[in-house]
């Protein structure tokens, strides 16, 4: 489904700072629509637990790595709270939900192809840990894509932090500021314009904030736009 949050004018798309020389993209949210089966397989763990998540806590997790996660529910829930038996059962129950059946956000599987075509590097940066980020991503027909992937295990300092997207360029042998980065999460956002490169946010859960919408070079409706506003820049 395509996304209702306010974005960017369609004139926009045809503006680039710059010819590309990589794209780098983030994971869940970004090219897999996994944001909702995590946040199933994780009401459905606490109320076994006989706990509640709010929504509203759920959406600070969004681009999040885990470690933190887990310092917000022990504040929620209290230090008698048992957070690795509420993890181990979210784990087991998202497993389920997406090797039975693993969404695409739109347009993903078009846009990968389109940009191997044009022989532009890929890279991949997510703060899913290894090898469960190349597990996903190989049921989804994309592990073969990317010359750099670039997980939790690769950083000592995940996103918001700039290095995972530092990490991706030097990987690929690229400028950062040659690259462009598509997230969908503030924390990626704050990641890859912090690594200096130019990020095409395509909004999931989360609504773009006034500081969303000054880090990101445009907020786009879909991957479509997305290969719309390459295709312009790949043009200059």
């Amino acid at each position: 489904m395509t996304s209702s949050v306010p974005t960017d004018a369609p004139s926009r798309l045809a503006e680039a700072p710059f010819r590309p020389e990589a794209i780098i993209f983030d994971m869940d949210g970004t090219l897999l629509d996994t944001e909702s089966l995590y946040r199933r397989s994780q009401r459905k763990a606490a109320r076994a637990l006989g706990r509640d998540l709010p929504e509203e806590l759920h959406r600070q997790f969004v681009g999040v790595h885990r470690e933190v996660n887990d310092l917000h529910l022990q504040r929620l829930w209290g230090e008698d709270a048992d957070i690795a038996a509420f993890n181990a059962h979210a784990d087991e129950l998202f497993e389920d939900l997406w090797r039975a059946d693993l969404p695409l956000r739109p347009g993903a599987r078009e846009l990968l192809d389109a940009l191997t075509k044009t022989g532009l590097p890929l890279g991949l940066c997510t703060s899913t840990r290894s090898p469960l980020a190349q597990e996903k991503l190989e049921v989804a027909g994309f592990l073969d894509l990317f010359a750099s992937i670039v997980t939790l295990n690769d950083v000592e300092q995940p996103k918001p932090h700039a290095e995972p997207y530092l990490l991706s360029a030097r990987n690929l042998g690229v400028d950062p500021q040659r690259c462009v980065v598509v997230e969908d999460s503030p924390n990626g956002l704050r990641a890859g314009a912090g690594a200096g490169m130019t990020v095409l946010l395509v909004p999931d859960l989360l609504a773009p904030t006034p500081e969303m919408r000054e880090l990101a070079y445009a907020v786009l409706p879909d991957l479509h736009a997305v290969g719309a506003w390459i295709a312009g820049a790949l043009s200059t």
